[in-house]
């Protein structure tokens, strides 16, 4: 056999096996993202680490799936058929999972001052992740599957990542001495969800650039040991990327 050829089997081998890292082959890593996100979910503890290591799941995820020879993007994304026979797009686990349980989880625990702080930081972070994407994966050619869905599919979680990541980032890693206001609370009311879940939350009086009364939401501790007509400090930080945020001590 010539050494082309034995060189030629080699790589293929080395291709093969390294191919098991694919997705619908990397296991391990949605697995992983799973277990890693209900820990965040339900005891968020250690939060810093925990969200770092869940930031990073879909950016592990994409250079893996793509270290085989740029992939398409479709491989990304799980398609089988429902009961009527309708096609169901599921994105790697790696990817959504991470990104709805980081937005779940910052929505619960960081309130902000203005939406509009986030666009700059979340385009950017989502315009880094589509050359991630782009740069590790190729455009879709042949698929008997709807590529709109497909791409759809893929970019909404994506995006939703980006932003959530970027919100995040701005809120966990921000080291920024706090501007301490104080409020006092006027009411307080326990919101029940339609799955049994419960938001805490408590009526405070005008407070910094907040000129009217608000409702602010705060753990399950906080509302039990805060009681009506009790004046509370809202602590209100610059953010990692300008993104004030602010928290009730």
């Amino acid at each position: 056999m010539s050494k082309v050829r034995r060189n030629q089997r080699q790589q293929q081998r080395s291709k093969v096996t390294f191919s098991k890292l694919t997705f619908h082959k990397l296991n391990w890593l949605e697995y992983l993202t799973i277990g890693l996100s209900v820990w965040f979910l339900f005891f968020p503890k250690p939060y810093e680490i925990l969200f770092t290591v869940l930031l990073c799941m879909p950016i592990i995820g994409l250079i893996l799936n793509g270290l085989t020879g740029r992939p398409s993007i479709a491989s990304l994304v799980e398609i089988w058929k429902d009961k009527d026979g309708n096609d169901k797009y599921d994105v790697a686990d790696f990817i959504d999972i991470a990104a709805w349980v980081i937005l779940f989880r910052v929505i619960i625990d960081y309130k902000f001052e203005s939406f509009y702080s986030l666009i700059i930081p979340g385009t950017v972070a989502f315009a880094i992740m589509l050359i991630i994407l782009f740069a590790t994966h190729n455009h879709i050619i042949n698929t008997d599957k709807s590529k709109n869905w497909i791409y759809l599919s893929l970019i909404v979680n994506v995006f939703l990542y980006s932003y959530a990541g970027a919100y995040g980032a701005n809120c966990v890693y921000d080291n920024s001495e706090p501007t301490v206001y104080q409020a006092e609370v006027v009411n307080k009311r326990i919101s029940r969800g339609r799955r049994g879940s419960k938001s805490y939350i408590l009526k405070v009086t005008p407070w910094g650039h907040h000129y009217d009364q608000e409702e602010i939401s705060v753990t399950s501790d906080q509302y039990n040991g805060i009681q009506t007509g009790q004046t509370v400090n809202i602590d209100l930080k610059e953010g990692l990327f300008n993104i004030p945020w602010f928290y009730v001590e």
